[in-house]
């Protein structure tokens, strides 16, 4: 018997993010979302597609392997990008200092990029603000990545420009609306 039975790791605000009865207004067929629980450590994963885009988003409450002396609290978004060969590392880190670190560029342990963005939280965390900067968060992810993906499709070795707001408001309509998250409808 085991006494030490897993339980599950309770949400600060990102299961109230998606909540429609708590403000999510974003009809599931333009912005597809499942809720999964992440294999590693059960910590609940929301799965949102936004123009194409697959975006995971979850919570981190603990750091894993160090102690430190400010809290783990934030909410995370990431775009794992698969079978893509980078030619040029510099243009990652350089697009990277050119949008300030958000989105910022990861790999991971399997050698694959991923953009990833994040933001602190904490119990009573206040679920609006929140809700409105993970949509911010994954209009950007959205856009860069799409921007992204092609630019690698045409085998591009040169950094991309930075975001033109006004051409993403065009381009990506889903991701646009969720930039504009902020300044309201």
């Amino acid at each position: 018997m085991d006494w030490d039975e897993p339980r599950p790791i309770e949400t600060w605000v990102l299961d109230k993010i998606f909540d429609r009865a708590d403000g999510w207004n974003i009809p599931a067929d333009e912005v597809p979302i499942q809720r999964i629980t992440s294999a590693a450590d059960g910590n609940p994963n929301y799965l949102v597609t936004i123009d194409g885009i697959e975006i995971v988003t979850w919570e981190v409450h603990r750091w894993l392997d160090v102690e430190r002396n400010v809290s783990a609290g934030r909410l995370v978004a990431r775009v794992q990008f698969n079978n893509i060969t980078i030619r040029n590392t510099h243009a990652l880190l350089t697009d990277t200092y050119n949008w300030n670190g958000l989105p910022a560029f990861g790999v991971s342990p399997e050698g694959q990029p991923s953009l990833h963005t994040g933001f602190p939280i904490a119990p009573g965390f206040p679920v609006d603000l929140a809700r409105k900067q993970l949509k911010v968060c994954m209009g950007l992810l959205a856009i860069q990545s799409r921007d992204l993906l092609t630019a690698w499709n045409r085998n591009a070795t040169t950094p991309q420009q930075t975001i033109d707001w006004t051409r993403a408001e065009g381009v990506a309509s889903i991701a646009a609306t969720l930039l504009r998250a902020f300044l309201g409808p």
